[in-house]
């Protein structure tokens, strides 16, 4: 007999099967919140496109990198450049999904209708769990539950995330779902249907993804459900080793380029680098306990960890469902701590992990939530402090969401812009340190000096090689057009190589890693070819961007 949809036989008293209602009022106040997302969605959509003349552009170069993968996909080949193997995406699933619409006009946007439909799906899946806790048992509290998930939307950038288009929002569909199956299973002791396919495809979307599942395995196991449990940990291996195998295969790590070039820990981890390792582990922990929002994480999963050490002494199927659900919020905010991001340009990294620890601390915290919001004399002051609390905690993913037409805008200014030279003007092969736009739809060779896409670049980086390196990299690609930020190159810029251009932004620099790019040619003949092309195309930039040519005397 499966134990998919049976009582578990583990001799613990379980909660009875509660499902979740709510009254006219409830549904009301929840699609009223849905419909203020969606004008807030729409907002910053018209937003871009004004700021854009017509154009959407994603919030960061990296979707664009994802859709190229995706477009190779569709024409056998699994990398950036026609014919040239790259493991340059993050994901495992996301750029197989996005290979469904290539070659056709929606295929720019399908990144962006996905996350969409993520976002949407993770703020249903919030609204029945809450329900699912009996948080909202009269007018009052569903009310309340409604704005909850609004600002929870706002406050942990779900919207945000959005229009970065990456699969981050799929991946935060995928933890809300699992937390809230795992909530069902430990509570009535019946597993939902779609729980352990969940389980399986969170890793898949992102490799974060493995603390939560992880832990869920282990919960699902500790529970007695050993075949489920020993089922989903299979295909995990199986789906994440065979991508890892395939890449072997091609010649690649056995990881994404991507992954080894953003994450220190899991390339120290990677090399045996013992000591280094554990100085970036260290170092992790030190910036997510000096960031606003990462500080209570820390001191959550710390209580997690402490309630998970209290019920230590009981037999595994004695453990309560506080104590087994805790376990999965320290496997989450523990996993994140050690091997996650905090702080970076769009606060995408650290959503799922937000959204997490706050689902499963209203879990654990549910009885309290519910005698507040039962005291109809003190329990407005307590939602009026916490919707003071969250914000102030939350404020730079509120500033991020703010900023997103800027941050479009920006990418739109330097990487679109460095498309439309290299397809239109020079149509010719480049080498760049942001790889997205300018190889999505461009049938000319793009060598990548950030590595992603080029597993030789990656390993001069991580090496610190110096100008001849970079200089012979260079040349045996066949290149001679080389588009980066000075900054990224600081002493390893042959002195062969001629400045010829230097294009700036015409807005604050948002989501750009640097607000001016240089162009290089590698030799005087491309630097005199080079100038005339600027010259033309300079006349077609957006008004602001400033592109300064050297060695040109109509150069101001």
């Amino acid at each position: 007999m499966s134990d998919i949809d049976v009582d578990l036989r583990s001799g613990v008293p379980q909660a009875s099967a509660v499902k979740p209602q709510t009254g006219r009022v409830g549904e009301l106040s929840f699609a009223i919140s849905l419909i203020l997302v969606g004008a807030i969605l729409l907002g910053l959509f018209l937003s871009i496109m004004k700021l854009n003349a017509g154009t959407f552009i994603y919030t960061m170069d990296d979707p664009y990198i994802t859709l190229a993968v995706s477009d190779q996909i569709r024409h056998g080949n699994y990398g950036v450049n026609p014919g040239i193997h790259a493991a340059a995406s993050s994901s495992i699933l996301f750029p197989a999904l996005l290979a469904l619409g290539s070659g056709t006009s929606v295929h720019p946007y399908l990144a962006l209708i996905l996350s969409c439909m993520a976002l949407f799906a993770t703020l249903a899946i919030v609204w029945r769990f809450l329900l699912y806790l009996r948080l909202g048992e009269d007018t009052f509290g569903q009310v309340v539950l409604a704005v909850s998930v609004l600002f929870l939307a706002v406050c942990m950038n779900l919207i945000g995330v959005v229009f970065t288009g990456a699969e981050h929002s799929l991946h935060i569909v995928a933890t809300a779902a699992c937390i809230y199956g795992l909530a069902i299973f430990l509570d009535e002791g019946r597993m939902p249907a779609w729980l352990p396919a969940v389980i399986v495809i969170a890793p898949l979307l992102r490799y974060e993804g493995l603390s939560l599942s992880i832990a869920a395995v282990l919960l699902i196991a500790w529970r007695g459900c050993w075949r489920t449990a020993a089922g989903c940990f299979a295909l995990i291996v199986l789906f994440a080793g065979g991508f890892s195998l395939f890449l072997v295969s091609m010649g690649l790590p056995p990881l994404p380029s991507s992954v080894l070039t953003k994450s220190a820990v899991v390339s120290n981890g990677m090399n045996g680098a013992g000591l280094e390792l554990l100085k970036t582990i260290g170092l992790n922990l030190l910036r997510m306990t000096f960031d606003r929002a990462g500080f209570p994480m820390l001191v959550i999963g710390v209580a997690a960890a402490v309630q998970c050490i209290r019920e230590l002494p009981a037999r595994p199927w004695r453990w309560t469902s506080h104590g087994l659900m805790a376990l999965a919020l320290a496997c989450l905010i523990g996993g994140h701590a050690v091997a996650g991001r905090m702080v970076w340009f769009d606060d995408r990294y650290e959503d799922y992990a937000l959204l997490g620890t706050a689902m499963m601390g209203i879990y654990l915290a549910r009885e309290r939530i519910r005698g507040m919001l039962s005291n109809r004399s003190q329990r407005l002051i307590y939602c009026c402090a916490i919707a003071v609390l969250l914000p102030v905690i939350c404020w730079r993913y509120i500033w991020t969401t703010w900023r997103i037409p800027v941050a479009a805008n920006n990418v739109y200014e330097q990487q679109f812009q460095m498309h439309r030279f290299i397809d239109e003007f020079y149509r010719g092969p480049v080498a760049v340190n942001d790889l997205g736009l300018v190889s999505y739809h461009n049938p000319n060779f793009v060598l990548d000096l950030g590595g992603l896409a080029s597993e030789k670049a990656r390993a001069l980086r991580m090496e610190n090689a110096n100008a001849d390196a970079y200089d012979e990299l260079v040349e045996s690609s066949g290149v001679h057009l080389v588009i980066i930020y000075d900054e990224f190159f600081k002493g390893q810029i042959p002195a062969s190589w001629v400045k010829v251009a230097s294009m700036d932004l015409s807005h604050e620099r948002v989501s750009v890693a640097m607000k001016e790019v240089q162009f290089y040619a590698t030799d005087v003949v491309t630097a005199n070819k080079l100038r005339g092309e600027l010259k033309l195309f300079r006349v077609s930039l957006p008004q602001g961007v400033k592109l300064t040519i050297y060695g040109d005397a109509d150069s101001i």
